[in-house]
């Protein structure tokens, strides 16, 4: 979390990449590897500190991961509201989701790809959440009858003050929503980034696997769309909560079939009375039918997408590093001497003064989990 808050300062976009590569040293074995792109040279030197300091890793400049092209991508977005958070922020995270991801990444080519940016502008779609369902709005029937029932009392000439007033109904809220709002208003006082989550595999089944790893709680993800032969491009894009897309695309499967309606009854090639008298003609059918099948055809192409919108602690469920290095398929780095145990240390010693026969062979002494480090890429986007 500390890292992410960083990164949220830098108000930069960044990518991680987790990414199940081949070992050139052992045939047939796979390594999962780390890599994080930042957007320049500064922010990278100041991220691999952080990194290197915090999480007591080593941090290696490589550059972007050449890697073959995958069969599917699956591109993914929240289900609901992005309000609704994906953890529950009531309960203490006690396992590390970083090793359940590594564990599906065994044997499989696949990779996660998570680009976030910070967006403090993300906090007003929390507040309207919250705000529909904690208050009480009248429909738009009942206000105009208001309206209208206090423009006559003014013109007979009832004074209000002397005709009684009405009490506002309490609103009665069930435990499911104040759950709803509770960790809504949680997610509402974090950082928030707003972000675009792909999965590549080489076949639709591994690449659903990894998916059904990723978190769910009061929200989970779903596939939007589906791509086919896509490759990883070194390119850094910003991801975006498609405003335009979610306010007016979405809605021309309606608005344009029923333009093309009117414009026909204008032009006398529809009348809808002749279907109360059933005596609909074949020409009569042509503009219906049209217009039906462009409102299917623009409602696939056009229609709403949730964004993808974590608080930091969401996402640190999936940018991360694993704890259970000894037991998954994860790259090592180099030992490190100067954290070798005092024991240990003793034990070499008493090793090196023993005098061994030159016919036995020795055996280097074996790493422990203490002295494995993890081997966390970045790479700069140039």
């Amino acid at each position: 979390m500390p890292v992410l808050d960083v990164l949220y300062g830098l108000g930069r976009s960044f990518r991680f990449l987790m990414v199940n590569t081949v070992d050139r040293a052992v045939v047939g074995r796979f390594f999962v590897r780390f890599y994080l792109q930042v957007c320049d040279e500064q922010a990278r030197v100041q991220v691999s500190n952080i990194v290197r300091a915090l999480l007591d890793v080593e941090v290696v400049s490589v550059d972007f991961p050449a890697m073959e092209r995958f069969g599917v991508c699956l591109d993914l977005e929240l289900a609901k509201n992005y309000a609704l958070p994906i953890v529950n922020f009531q309960q203490e995270q006690r396992v590390n989701l970083m090793d359940e991801l590594v564990a599906s990444f065994a044997g499989v080519q696949v990779c996660l790809e998570v680009i976030a940016v910070a967006d403090p502008n993300a906090a007003v779609g929390v507040q309207k959440f919250v705000y529909k369902k904690t208050s009480h709005d009248p429909w738009l029937g009942k206000a105009l009858l208001d309206q209208g029932t206090d423009f006559l009392g003014q013109a007979i000439g009832i004074n209000q003050k002397d005709t009684p007033t009405k009490r506002s109904p309490q609103i009665k809220v069930d435990s499911w929503t104040r759950e709803c709002v509770k960790n809504a208003e949680n997610k509402l006082y974090s950082n928030l980034f707003t972000c675009q989550i792909h999965i590549y595999g080489d076949s639709l089944r591994n690449a659903h696997g990894v998916k059904s790893v990723l978190p769910s709680a009061m929200n989970r993800f779903r596939t939007f769309k589906t791509h086919k032969n896509q490759l990883l491009t070194p390119k850094l894009k910003t991801p975006k909560k498609h405003p335009i897309r979610n306010k007016v695309f979405c809605n021309l499967w309606w608005t344009i079939p029923l333009c093309i309606l009117l414009l026909a009854g204008v032009l006398g090639w529809f009348n809808p009375l002749k279907f109360i008298t059933s005596t609909i003609s074949t020409t009569d059918l042509v503009s219906p039918v049209l217009a039906a099948s462009l409102a299917v055809c623009l409602f696939v192409a056009f229609k709403k997408r949730q964004p993808i919108v974590l608080s930091t602690l969401e996402l640190t469920q999936m940018i991360g590093l694993p704890s259970a290095v000894a037991k998954l398929p994860v790259a090592l780095g180099k030992v490190p001497t100067a954290r070798m145990q005092l024991a240990q240390q003793q034990t070499a010693e008493k090793q090196t003064t023993k005098p061994t026969p030159t016919t036995e062979k020795t055996e280097p002494p074996t790493k422990t989990d203490t002295q494995t480090t993890h081997h966390l890429h970045g790479f700069l986007n140039e």
